[in-house]
């Protein structure tokens, strides 16, 4: 009876393929999993299936992606911690060009890791603003009618004019 494969039965098996899957060396795989070469390449050769193979080497790109995400976030942190103590030396020294040029680079680094953590919302805003509900607009309407009391016919052409505009549209 055959003996069951050493890798497949190893705690470490995940392990094992995803190294394996990942290009490294049949010596290294065996060294960092206590297993042996000959091992590796019997089980490499007849357990290691192409759709295994590409699922690991997918989850090593994975990992590799979100530690290089991980290490610039970090790398970022470390910028910022290292700026606020310039400020703080431009603050004690009363430099308020040095202060703002740090300040702004603060800013851009805060709004940068804010960006890569997804904590910082870019989409646009639509911000609409009924002019004709504003004190200003009344004010200025009251004016211009005011002004046209000699004028009752300006007075009466004005005042339909604006009541035909649709403040539905303008305040859209």
């Amino acid at each position: 009876m055959a003996r069951p494969c050493q890798c497949c039965s190893s705690p470490r098996h995940e392990r094992i393929d995803v190294e394996l899957a990942g290009g490294e060396t049949l010596a290294s795989v065996a060294r960092h999993n206590q297993v042996s070469v000959d091992s590796l390449k019997r089980h490499k050769a007849r357990h290691l299936s192409p759709a295994l193979t590409a699922v690991a080497v997918e989850h090593v790109r994975e990992q590799s992606a979100r530690g290089a995400y991980d290490q610039t976030v970090d790398r970022l942190e470390s910028l910022i911690d290292r700026l606020e103590d310039l400020l703080a030396v431009a603050e004690d020294r009363k430099s308020l060009v040095g202060g703002a040029n740090i300040a702004r680079e603060i800013r851009s680094a805060l709004e940068l890791v804010a960006r890569l953590r997804g904590e910082l919302d870019m989409r646009p805003v639509n911000v609409a603003f009924n002019v004709m509900a504003s004190e200003e607009f009344a004010e200025v309407l009251s004016t211009i009618i005011g002004t046209l009391e000699p004028w009752p016919d300006a007075r009466v052409a004005i005042a339909d004019k604006l009541n035909a505009i649709d403040v539905q549209a303008v305040g859209a």
